[in-house]
């Protein structure tokens, strides 16, 4: 087994986009995605809340098919502050979603950052292919999710400030 750890980095606000996210509609959005995790990840068909006790989430979710070696994952949510909310899943793979600024105006980011457990041996071209598909999935996970989190400011789910 090989510990792949991934990280991706997107701002939240570029200038061609609106509306222009705040960092209480991003905290929204993320804290809707604990719950509704299908909404936000292209490769989550489903997501079952077991619990919500004292501000930690069970949770079970269920990729599409053909995403992964496993069709579930059973996880483990915590909120940390207003600045990220972290992911455990019962084989071990961590996932933290992290609402950051930076830049000299204070601009808002969105990092992804992965540890992924995969069988092979580092080095290895399947160990090496998993690490490129990682690499996209982290980038495309952190740009579906803000681009959902827009979608539902502007309609109103999510409310305009």
């Amino acid at each position: 087994m090989v510990l792949i750890p991934i990280a991706h980095t997107t701002p939240i606000n570029p200038p061609t986009t609106t509306p222009t996210l705040t960092h209480q509609q991003i905290w929204t959005g993320l804290l809707r995605k604990i719950h509704h995790a299908e909404e936000f990840v292209p490769i989550i068909s489903s997501c079952e809340v077991l619990s919500d006790t004292d501000g930690v989430v069970e949770r079970v979710v269920t990729f599409k098919e053909g995403q992964f070696a496993r069709r579930e994952a059973r996880e483990t949510v915590r909120c940390f502050g207003r600045e990220w909310v972290d992911f455990e899943q019962s084989d071990g793979t961590r996932i933290r979603n992290v609402v950051g600024r930076g830049g000299g105006g204070g601009e808002l980011y969105m990092s992804y950052m992965f540890e992924v457990l995969v069988e092979g041996e580092e080095g290895s071209d399947g160990v090496e292919g998993e690490r490129g598909r990682l690499r996209d999935m982290a980038k495309k996970a952190v740009e579906s999710s803000i681009d959902t989190i827009r979608a539902m400011v502007k309609d109103g789910r999510i409310p305009a400030e």
